[in-house]
């Protein structure tokens, strides 16, 4: 049996982390039985964060190793249809969006929406705890920011990069109902933990504002949701 490990819904999203949507969408692509298990504490995965693959006694950490994992054992041709240039462009976006993008949602959570995630993960923790564990986190979370070189950044330099990652997104959707053409691949389950996880939690930015101007994209999560959950991100929380 596979158990996907992860955070558990918040801000609207099946779960906030975009690493775990990933998984559990690239589950939903490949068709295959899972359950799931709502840890929240990253230090359950192997390599001591979230999501993590449970197979048959087997645990997997990283998305992309679990995406592999997949492909090997189940026999998975994720982006089934796509010839060898579109798998290129389709690996290039996804680590655009992994790499880089990432970056940016994480300084607009924790930088600037700082009371909404100290009340979301750790309101929980008992009060001496919770006195001391938020500010070591932010505090490592800002010197993450710092040694990826976007903590470096002022906010404008900063949000213009992901508002011109996002417009690459929406002209490479352009009208197609799926990032690489008529059916989802694997990329979908990356672009639409994106999307989503800029559009759908209760946080403004320049980035939001820039996907909210493509009617393309903001089509592409609705679409998306629907296929893959049944309902708008927020019944989902």
């Amino acid at each position: 049996m596979i158990t996907l490990l992860r955070y558990g819904p918040a801000f609207g999203l099946p779960d906030p982390s975009a690493f775990c949507m990933k998984v559990e969408l690239l589950l939903k692509l490949a068709d295959l039985p899972y359950e799931l298990d709502t840890v929240g504490n990253p230090r359950r995965g192997p390599k001591g964060k979230l999501p993590a693959l449970r197979d048959d006694g087997t645990l997997i950490g990283d998305s992309e190793l679990i995406r592999r994992h997949l492909e090997r054992k189940y026999g998975v041709d994720f982006d089934r249809g796509l010839d060898e240039a579109a798998r290129a462009t389709a690996h290039a976006f996804g680590r655009m969006l992994e790499e880089r993008t990432y970056w940016v949602m994480v300084y607009n959570r924790w930088v600037e929406n700082w009371p909404a995630m100290r009340a979301a993960f750790f309101s929980g923790l008992p009060p001496v705890v919770r006195s001391v564990v938020p500010a070591l986190v932010r505090r490592k979370i800002r010197s993450d920011l710092h040694a990826q070189g976007v903590g470096r950044h002022s906010r404008d330099e900063l949000y213009a990069m992901g508002v011109a990652d996002m417009r690459a997104v929406a002209t490479q959707l352009a009208d197609t109902p799926y990032f690489m053409g008529a059916a989802p691949t694997a990329v979908d389950a990356t672009v639409y933990a994106f999307v989503a996880g800029i559009l759908d939690p209760p946080f403004e930015s320049p980035v939001k504002d820039e996907v909210r101007r493509h009617a393309n994209l903001v089509a592409y999560g609705a679409r998306m949701r629907q296929r893959f959950y049944g309902a708008p991100a927020a019944a989902a929380a």
